[in-house]
């Protein structure tokens, strides 16, 4: 009767890249043991945040809301609740909230266990 009651797993890939969101290539990953980090963030209505880039591979789910990522060029995407998001590499940007609801992001890191997930962009020579 047990076996009767087995569900089949449903997956959905929800994306698959070598590109971050910009279209720019992610670099290889580093030689040293791997560290993963998985962080929710949560952004107030009309939230943004400060200039900065990241020098380790990220991606994450939009849970709730819609985030817009802008790079230093005025790039921008917007990314929606369900959406995929692969960060740059390297790029200065900030993300902003531009709704009036909470913008829930869960975002995973790839790092060394040694470098910072981000870097404010003040401290970045271009």
């Amino acid at each position: 009767m047990a076996d009767s009651l087995k569900q089949e797993v449903k997956i959905e890939r929800l994306i698959e890249t070598s590109n971050a969101w910009d279209g720019s290539s992610l670099p290889a990953y580093p030689q040293t043991q791997p560290v993963i980090t998985i962080n929710k963030y949560t952004f107030p209505p009309h939230s943004v945040t400060n200039l900065h880039l990241h020098k380790i591979i990220n991606c994450g789910v939009i849970l709730r809301g819609t985030l817009t990522v802008v790079s230093e060029d005025g790039t921008s995407k917007s990314f929606h609740a369900g959406d995929p998001i692969v960060e740059t590499v390297g790029t200065i940007h900030h993300g902003e909230n531009r709704g009036d609801e909470d913008v829930v992001v869960l975002m995973f890191y790839a790092g060394d266990g040694i470098t910072p997930l981000s870097f404010p962009a003040d401290n970045q020579s271009k």
